[in-house]
């Protein structure tokens, strides 16, 4: 992840991501959300991961974003927007942000931090370069929220089995 400077509106949209999450977790989904803003710091894309809800395996959080961006900006170049994710993306939403020209990603809970909450793609990154990243500036954003979406999965995941 590249050292640059957060945007004072990051935390602002940080948080809206995890209250996302949250709300997908309360509804029996998975604490995976994104928020894509546009450079006049208007959101023009979110989503939450519905790969269960939708029996699509690329129903991810971030690709549900740029869909919604997409389509809101009816445009498949996103160049110049930020998408701010609650968990770090897997080797899929990183080709995805790519191949939509998204120039910031924010993460909130890194790839580390979703496994250690029941949460392991760690292996979707075999066959990816991050050296492929290119000109996306990708930064980690702390906040004493980061992972209570995921905690709170896990909290249900364990009390329903499911």
């Amino acid at each position: 992840m590249r050292n640059t400077k957060l945007a004072a509106t990051d935390i602002k949209w940080a948080e809206w991501a995890i209250d996302l999450a949250i709300s997908n977790v309360k509804a029996g989904g998975l604490p995976f959300s994104a928020v894509i803003i546009n450079q006049l710091g208007q959101v023009i894309g979110e989503g939450v991961n519905q790969v269960v809800t939708q029996l699509d395996c690329t129903a991810h959080a971030e690709i549900q974003a740029i869909r919604h961006a997409s389509q809101h900006e009816q445009s498949i170049s996103l160049q110049g927007a930020t998408l701010i994710a609650s968990g770090e993306p897997c080797a899929l939403c990183y080709m995805a942000i790519l191949l939509a020209k998204i120039s910031r990603l924010v993460i909130l809970a890194d790839r580390h931090e979703a496994k250690a909450h029941g949460f392991d793609y760690l292996w979707t990154y075999d066959n990816f370069n991050s050296n492929s990243l290119g000109q996306l500036t990708v930064l980690k954003l702390d906040t004493d929220r980061n992972t209570l979406p995921f905690r709170l999965c896990q909290v249900r995941m364990e009390e329903t089995g499911l």
